[in-house]
């Protein structure tokens, strides 16, 4: 997104000047507004079952000074203005009923947040990941490094292949469940038949990689799938 500076005070209530109440806004109704604004921007990011972001929105502060005229409720309508969203945008709000209409410019700031996991202290290299080691987070998509991982899951129970300081993020680059030289399991099934041998990594690979292992017995070279630390299935 190209991010866009706007005064936080940018905000305009067009009303006829015979038209305009006296009566200052209670803060129920400017929090109602403000409310309309921040709902029509989250409507705008459909959530998705692999969507894993939050969406924070926060609408400038109105002028409670001011009348806008009510909830208008049946006739009030919400719309941006200009052609994407941006981390800043404006939403225009618009009162339409026959007398009192208004409409009122709002700016609302956007933050896009991915989850990330960082570490809570400084992690060795050769270090096996505990659970304790690790902390849960969101970042803003600016600052979420290619590569970060974002579940515990993909992480516990794998060596660290590069030193980790505290507070940096977890990328797929620093571990691996299976590491080079790690003695595991090779299993093999086809329909009934389930084989099961002892192999030597020859690469590193996290869950689902599929990696180089000999057979010890055998010392033939097969591809297989990470499947936990200690075992990989063959592909036929």
């Amino acid at each position: 997104m190209k991010k866009v500076f706007l005064l936080a005070t940018l905000i305009y209530l067009t009303l006829p000047l015979s038209l305009m109440p006296n009566a200052a806004a209670s803060q129920a109704e400017v929090n109602f507004l403000r409310h309309v604004a921040e709902q029509y921007i989250i409507a705008q990011f459909p959530k998705r079952p692999d969507d894993d972001r939050k969406i924070e929105v926060r609408a400038s502060k109105l002028d409670g000074s001011r009348n806008y005229g009510g909830r208008c409720e049946g006739y009030l309508t919400a719309e941006l203005q200009g052609e994407e969203l941006k981390n800043s945008n404006i939403v225009k709000i618009s009162c339409t009923r026959p007398k009192n209409g208004y409409t009122l410019l709002v700016p609302v700031s956007v933050k896009i947040l991915r989850p990330a996991l960082v570490a809570v202290q400084n992690i060795p290299h050769g270090t096996m990941i505990t659970d304790e080691l690790l902390t849960e987070t969101y970042l803003p998509e600016h600052e979420h490094q290619a590569g970060s991982v974002g579940l515990r899951s993909q992480v516990v129970g794998s060596k660290v292949k590069k030193d980790i300081k505290a507070g940096e993020q977890i990328k797929l680059n620093s571990f691996c469940l299976v590491c080079k030289g790690d003695q595991v399991n090779l299993i093999a099934e086809k329909g009934n038949l389930s084989l099961k041998a002892a192999g030597f990594a020859l690469t590193d690979g996290n869950y689902g990689d599929a990696i180089q292992v000999r057979n010890a017995k055998s010392k033939k070279i097969v591809q297989a799938v990470v499947r936990s630390p200690t075992e990989v299935q063959v592909v036929f």
